[in-house]
């Protein structure tokens, strides 16, 4: 049965699933989903047009679905929308998308968001994913499956993080992260293969060789990435993630300051100084 504390505010029109519980001072919006099975512990602010899977679980003080941090942003009634079995510790943030921006911010499946961290407005994140105490992502910032990001990690906007790549601990992340790979340091680079991590995703041991020999003639010689692409072309790429990795990586080359959504960007910067409020802008 669905369990609502007499002292949560839940608005008119939001629409609640079975077996939901909602703990004491949590609000919900107007225009609020929630999925099944749903907890919301005390201190839980959801709104916005915001839509709720099946089974998340969030943690006090979490705010999902608020106006983004945006400039540009006047108002629209953008979205969030949050897959399922998604788990949201402490003071985590999710912001809702912007017109500009694809107007959503979307969150997958199975994620782990630990304490403090922050979604911004536009993001998009995958399946299994995991992002340690807080890590920050700006805006339109997309992190694929399986992606593992740790403590105090702060992701630039527009910037890529590839399935199953591992970033350490404290790591400013301005560029592209290539899939399967380790990426740490100041200033950062690929350091190896995420070899344990695909271990626990269930890659052969086979995979990871392969994978383990284009890691080192992508990103262990003295030829640019660009260089090392086009010797790559006429090699075989002996499965689906070395195929994957090198159009990932073609991708990335392509893109402005090495990341690849930069160059898609919709705002120009004209469109970005007409929106913002008079008192901010330039003479």
């Amino acid at each position: 049965m669905t369990q609502i504390s007499k002292l949560a505010v839940i608005e008119p029109g939001a629409q609640i699933g079975t077996d939901v519980a909602i703990g004491p001072f949590c609000y919900v919006g107007p225009h609020v989903e929630i999925g099944d099975g749903c907890i919301l512990h005390n201190n839980v602010t959801v709104v916005g047009h915001t839509r709720l899977g099946e089974h998340n679980v969030f943690y006090q003080n979490t705010v999902i679905g608020e106006a983004p941090q945006d400039l540009k942003y006047q108002g629209q009634p953008t979205e969030t929308i949050i897959g399922d079995r998604n788990v949201f510790r402490e003071n985590v943030t999710v912001h809702r998308g912007t017109e500009l921006g694809g107007s959503r911010t979307v969150v997958g499946s199975a994620n782990l968001f630990m304490v403090g961290t922050h979604i911004a407005h536009d993001c998009i994140v995958g399946d299994g994913v995991i992002l340690a105490n807080q890590t920050q992502l700006a805006g339109h910032v997309c992190v694929e499956d399986g992606a593992a990001l740790m403590a105090l990690v702060g992701v630039h906007h527009f910037v890529t993080v590839g399935k199953f790549s591992y970033i350490g601990g404290m790591t400013p992340v301005h560029r592209d992260v290539p899939p399967f790979m380790k990426f740490a340091g100041d200033p950062n680079e690929v350091r190896a293969v995420n070899e344990e991590g695909l271990k626990r995703h269930d890659f052969t041991s086979e995979d990871i060789d392969v994978l383990k020999r284009k890691h080192r003639q992508l990103f262990r010689n003295s030829c640019s990435i660009a260089e090392s692409l086009e010797k790559l072309k006429s090699q075989p790429e002996h499965n689906e993630h070395v195929a994957y990795l090198c159009d990932f990586m073609r991708k990335s080359c392509q893109g402005r300051f090495g990341r690849y959504l930069e160059a898609k960007r919709r705002d120009t910067r004209a469109d970005r100084r007409h929106r913002m409020p008079a008192e901010v802008r330039e003479d």
